[in-house]
């Protein structure tokens, strides 16, 4: 079974009991969604165009999916989310 833990900046993780890894980066769940997902894609889609379509391969936590619902209903954005 998977065990929830804490990153650096406070949010949680998942720690896969199979591989021994974490789902996110240790610094940051939310961190590193904000960094990677939102910061570097969804808002420089977002400056261009008022309709985007996302493929996630792999759905993990849902955190980026999450992310990704709180941006664009404070940007007005329609999200095809697959």
């Amino acid at each position: 079974m998977n065990e929830i833990k804490e990153t650096q900046d406070g949010s949680h993780t998942l720690l896969s009991a199979e591989y021994g890894v974490t789902y996110h980066s240790k610094y940051g769940a939310i961190t590193e969604t904000y960094h990677v997902f939102i910061g570097a894609a969804l808002k420089f889609k977002a400056a261009i165009q008022q309709e985007i379509s996302i493929l996630e391969i792999g759905f993990g936590t849902g955190l980026n999916a999450f992310a990704t619902v709180l941006e664009s209903q404070k940007r007005d954005l329609k999200v095809v989310y697959t």
